[in-house]
């Protein structure tokens, strides 16, 4: 990997850890906040109504995608011209899916809101404040989506951490002002959170728009590029779809067999997770750009490297965090919550299970993005992913634990990494065996001997803030060691020594 690459990747890291590690705990402590100002049965409405809002939102996490790859794809290419007209005719297909998921939630969605979701009476106008401002983000989301792609493929992350931390410390100043509002704390909590967004997408808007001429927009239309484009959206979407319904599907069914307060518990798992998860994006998302940007220049070996280093690097980057999570999970979610909802522990421990298995695809989906060529894979990886709601259903019919959708999560998103593994040998040309040489084995012995000292350790002292400590701090150290000594090779040795040096020259800066 040549040395500009390393450093980019590293002085973006360090940007998005930065963003990572203070958004996390603003996150955390707001969810805590959250809970507790609202209490379990209108956070969980919260969590289950805005789960609708996000089995809408299949068509822009789509197009996303696209816009993303194409865009980055562009610079690979060194190709500003084109950028500039991808660009714009990706704001416009943005503003056409605006109109196409506004009509969807305000039929399809407002139906189910009011239907089938199981909320006590007297809370129904409150969730359908909720619903409406909730679908109001997403259209203010799938109009910035152009303009978050263009930050990230021009791999500008410091704009992206100032931002999001400006986000969240909004989010959490909106809580408190919930402890003074008279109105009622559910529905003023979603006007609130309409109004952050706003501001956000300004500001991005300001940023992208002074900063690069070639995302100042031109009203034009390209039906070569809005044919690619919506082929690309297309296959996508079909993958989209069957992950959303995998996560959000299952939300409502736990609502349906259960009610809101499984709802809560589950918002709480959801919630751990995704600060653990932000511990890995932030590293993927640095190292993303360069995934696509080597495939589209014809560099076929250094994207391979980097597949298999970032998958093995983001795996062993969250078990360092989820092991110790796991390990102490009904003293985190005691210490953190003034009420642990019931399951929330062991949703939690299931969940990080499932992101765990997830991230080592992450760099893989990059690759086969790249290609631009996705239509079995999708319907293949979707298929598969689909298969989570009508397992599910059968299991929670027979009158089967509530926490069996989500081992069947667990069991699929396995079975989902090994087809991507086929569908990347033969797309990508990269091989199969040595990938699982060099990826799963190592992975796997990693995952199996880290536990053991950290557990040994937690046996024999009492549950308390100094076993929390000690657990963390050993977990943290068996992963890194026996990452370094059994889970990388010499060559992927010294790539990582050379990207903590530039981390390191650039805090000594």
């Amino acid at each position: 990997m040549q040395s500009d690459v390393k450093k980019r990747i590293a002085v973006n890291t360090v940007m998005l850890y930065i963003r990572m590690i203070i958004v996390m705990l603003i996150s955390l402590f707001t969810s805590r906040k959250v809970l507790e100002v609202l209490g379990v049965d209108d956070y969980g409405i919260y969590n289950v109504v805005g789960g609708v809002v996000s089995m809408l939102s299949f068509l822009n996490s789509s197009m996303t995608v696209a816009t993303q790859r194409f865009l980055t794809f562009e610079l690979g290419r060194k190709d500003l011209n084109r950028y500039r007209t991808v660009f714009s005719m990706a704001f416009g297909i943005h503003c056409i899916l605006a109109v196409i998921v506004l009509v969807l939630a305000e039929t399809a969605g407002l139906w189910l809101v009011n239907t089938h979701l199981v909320i006590p009476e007297e809370r129904m106008w409150a969730a359908n404040w909720v619903y409406q401002t909730s679908v109001l983000v997403m259209l203010v989301s799938i109009v910035r989506t152009p303009y978050n792609a263009a930050i990230i493929s021009h791999e500008r992350m410091g704009i992206y951490a100032y931002v999001s931390i400006f986000e969240v410390v909004l989010k959490l100043l909106i809580v408190y002002l919930l402890l003074f509002l008279p109105y009622d704390k559910l529905a003023v909590y979603g006007v609130l959170g309409l109004a952050v967004q706003l501001l956000v997408a300004f500001i991005y808007f300001i940023f992208c728009r002074r900063t690069w001429t070639e995302c100042r927009l031109r009203v034009f239309w390209d039906r070569g590029i809005f044919k690619s484009m919506a082929g690309f959206t297309g296959w996508n979407m079909f993958g989209t779809v069957a992950w959303i319904l995998k996560d959000q599907g299952v939300n409502i069914l736990m609502n349906m067999f259960s009610g809101p307060a499984v709802n809560a518990a589950r918002g709480i798992s959801v919630q751990v997770s995704g600060a653990v998860k932000n511990l890995v994006s932030g590293f993927q998302t640095a190292v993303n750009p360069q995934i696509t940007k080597t495939y589209a220049s014809g560099k076929r070996q250094e994207m391979h490297l980097l597949l298999r280093f970032s998958s093995k690097v983001s795996f062993y980057m969250l078990l360092c965090l989820a092991l110790p999570l796991g390990l102490e999970a009904p003293y985190v979610l005691d210490l953190w919550l003034v009420e642990v909802p019931e399951y929330a522990v062991l949703f939690t421990r299931i969940i990080l299970l499932e992101v765990l298995l997830d991230t080592l695809s992450g760099p893989m989906i990059t690759g086969l993005m790249a290609t631009g060529k996705i239509k079995w894979y999708q319907i293949v990886v979707g298929g598969i992913l689909l298969l989570n709601i009508p397992v599910s259903y059968a299991l929670l019919r027979c009158g089967l634990p509530i926490y069996l959708p989500l081992i069947v999560s667990c069991i699929l998103t396995a079975a989902a990494i090994v087809i991507r593994q086929i569908f990347a040998s033969k797309m990508l040309s990269l091989p199969l065996g040595r990938y699982t040489r060099s990826v799963l084995l190592p992975v796997f012995a990693v995952a199996v001997l880290s536990p053991l000292v950290p557990y040994l350790i937690m046996s024999h002292i009492s549950a308390g803030f100094a076993r929390l400590a000690i657990v963390t701090a050993s977990a943290v150290v068996s992963v890194l060691l026996t990452a370094y000594l059994a889970g990388f090779d010499r060559s992927e040795r010294n790539m990582l020594c050379g990207i903590v040096r530039n981390i390191v020259k650039r805090k000594t800066i």
